[in-house]
């Protein structure tokens, strides 16, 4: 394995960076499709991390699909199309990346307000809570596949600019570095809708075509809410997700 920065050069926390290291190798290709990994104690010892670091990074992969575990044998590489059917909470940028595409923003508006009372009670805050709210239209290859609305809970009077968000690519990827912001898992909604005035300008699709309505409800590493965000997608784009078995065996 290839030995990366070290955690003190990065913003996240310790396994997070040695997960983002694995994974990047299996990405590579250096670890393969059902290969086993070295055991706990050769990594800590290759990345000189805790052995602790070690099983929260392989128990954040494993959560994730990246990887599995088969009682007395070890851990393995997920199969390549599991992998690729796995949601994560990567940004838009790092999943259409993984998909072979390339990803693209048009920022719509930046602005700080504060929470309205349907907002604050998704996020669990009071009423008039100070948000950022970004909203963009995603871009695969250049074309337009979404609109996404999110609404920020951040450090009180930070504030996003168009240049920063630009020059990042990734928004979550400027939340992390300059606020700390840690998503740990989120819960989404999801449903058919139609597209309005504004959706149909900002996607290039009729009034009233078909869209695909995602709400989703970020959650930090201590499991409180960071983000809601409402993302509308054409009708043409994939959503895929994987789908395991209750760990118990029961159906």
């Amino acid at each position: 394995m290839k030995k990366d920065l070290t955690p003190s050069e990065t913003q996240l926390p310790r396994y997070r960076w040695l997960a983002d290291i694995i994974r990047d190798t299996i990405d590579r290709g250096l670890l393969t499709d059902n290969q086993a990994l070295p055991p706990e104690r050769e990594l800590a010892e290759h990345y000189e991390v805790s052995r602790d670091t070690v099983r929260k990074a392989l128990r954040y992969m494993e959560e994730r699909g990246i990887i599995y575990s088969d009682h007395g044998r070890g851990t393995f590489v997920s199969p390549a199309i599991v992998r690729g059917t796995t949601r994560f909470i990567d940004s838009f940028s790092q999943d259409t990346g993984n998909r072979g595409g390339v990803p693209g923003q048009r920022i719509i508006s930046i602005e700080n307000i504060g929470a309205s009372m349907a907002i604050a009670t998704l996020l669990n805050i009071d009423s008039g809570t100070p948000l950022v709210r970004v909203r963009r239209v995603r871009l695969i290859d250049d074309i337009p596949v979404g609109v996404h609305d999110a609404h920020l809970v951040l450090p009180r009077g930070s504030r996003l600019t168009r240049s920063q968000i630009e020059r990042s690519g990734s928004l979550y990827k400027l939340l992390t570095a300059q606020y700390g912001f840690d998503p740990a898992e989120a819960v989404e909604n999801l449903c058919a809708g139609a597209a309005d005035a504004d959706d149909a300008q900002w996607l290039d699709v009729p009034v009233a075509a078909p869209l695909l309505i995602c709400e989703r409800i970020t959650l930090s590493d201590r499991r409180q809410p960071i983000e809601y965000c409402l993302m509308k997608y054409v009708s043409s784009y994939r959503y895929r997700t994987r789908i395991a078995r209750h760990s118990d065996g029961t159906r």
